[in-house]
This record gives C-alpha cells, structure tokens and sequence, in this order.
C-alpha cells in the first residue's frame, strides 16, 4: 500500500485546522450570545420598578446606577447597542413602541428609565471610561474607578442628585434622579440646563404617579427659586 502523498496530509491537516477554528468560533459565539442574554436578564431586574424607583437605601440607588451603566458598557463591547440593550432590559421591542398599548408600566416610566441610563452612559464615555476589565470588574460591585483622562484624571466622578431631596426627602433612593458628573468644587451651583433637566424628571415623576402633584409643584417652585 501507497503511503499517503504529502499533499494529502497536507488538505488532510488543513481540514482538521478548519475543522478546529469553526468549533472555537462557534464556541466564542455561544458564549457571547450567552452573556448578552445575562446582560439583557440584568438590565431587566436593575429597571424594575423596586430597584429603579423603590430602592430602600441612597447607597444601593448609587449602586444600581453604577451596574446598569457597566452593563450597558459591556453590551456595547458585544456589539449591542446602548439603546438596543436598555430596551431589551426593558422587554421592549422597536415595533411596540407605537402601537402597543397593552405594556404593564405607563409609558412615561419608560421614558424615565430610558433618559435616565442613556444620558448617564453618555457621560460615562465623556469622562473617557472605557470597557476594560478593571473598570467593568469595579463597576460590577456598584464602584466608579478614577477617570482615567481629561482634566478630572484621577479623581473620582459624583453622583449627584438632580432634584436636590431637601425638596422632597426620599429622592434620593430613586436611580433616576441620580446623574454622573465630574467632582464640583464646594458651592457649585447647577447650571441653567441642570435645572431644566431636573425640573422635566420632576413632571414626568409626577405623571408616572411616583410623586404627588403637591410635591412636583414644590419641587418646580424650589427649582425656580434657587440662587444662580
């Protein structure tokens, strides 16, 4: 019998190498699939009403925060988008959002939810935060590690409240009214755009019925009536 020609165990050897690279694609695939699953079930338990809007302590409304924007960060590394993930924590899909009037939550918690987490991501990559493994293993425990460039290198970012809770104590376990900011020197005053913005969370706070009309209207008054 022949011995095999070297161009035979050449193909042959080239096939078990393709062979080889197709299982660790597809196992590198499943395993992303599977962590975008996990990420989509986290978002979900971290936009619940009792960890969005009824947290019963400041500090884990902090953390909450800082876990949801994590998530958010490591979708995006997986290819999925910010908005995309927000919206399938939520169980949204893109064609609902018209037509379907049948969702468990008012629309407007949504909305909250969805300015919320987006407009905190956005300052998260302002800040020069990337999705590396220190930042998202720190994130995970509910922790912003320094900011890594810009001016504030080095300090730590603020998670400032945009409805202060001396206008309405209790605010400060909602993750909504939560924002992150860079560090403030002391007496910093919020600027006229702050104050719109948190004049608009104090509305549709009231419209999802998290808040009083009396409370909202005490809060727009405060707001109004700050000092520059």
């Amino acid at each position: 019998m022949d011995a095999p020609s070297p161009q035979y165990l050449l193909s042959r050897a080239g096939l078990l190498i393709a062979l080889l690279v197709a299982v660790l694609v597809g196992m590198r695939l499943v395993r992303k699939f599977q962590r975008q699953a996990a990420i989509t079930a986290e978002l979900g338990s971290l936009t619940s009403d009792s960890a969005f809007f009824q947290q019963f302590y400041a500090e884990d409304a902090r953390k909450s925060l800082v876990r949801a924007i994590g998530l958010l960060a490591e979708a995006n590394s997986l290819g999925v988008a910010p908005n995309v993930a927000i919206d399938r924590g939520l169980g949204l899909k893109p064609r609902f959002f018209a037509s379907d009037a049948k969702l468990e939550e008012p629309p407007v918690r949504e909305k909250i939810i969805r300015t919320c987490l987006r407009g905190n991501y956005e300052n998260f990559i302002k800040l020069g935060y990337r999705a590396d493994f220190h930042t998202l293993d720190a994130m995970k425990r509910g922790e912003l590690p320094p900011i890594p460039s810009g001016p504030n290198s080095g300090h730590r970012p603020e998670l400032a409240h945009l409805i202060s809770p001396a206008l309405a104590p209790g605010l400060e376990k909602l993750v909504a009214n939560l924002e992150i900011r860079p560090p403030q020197p002391p007496g910093h005053q919020a600027t006229p755009f702050q104050v719109a913005t948190a004049k608009q969370l104090a509305r549709e706070l009231a419209d999802a019925r998290l808040i009083e009309e009396a409370v909202c209207d005490r809060i727009l008054e405060g707001l109004s009536t700050a000092p520059p």
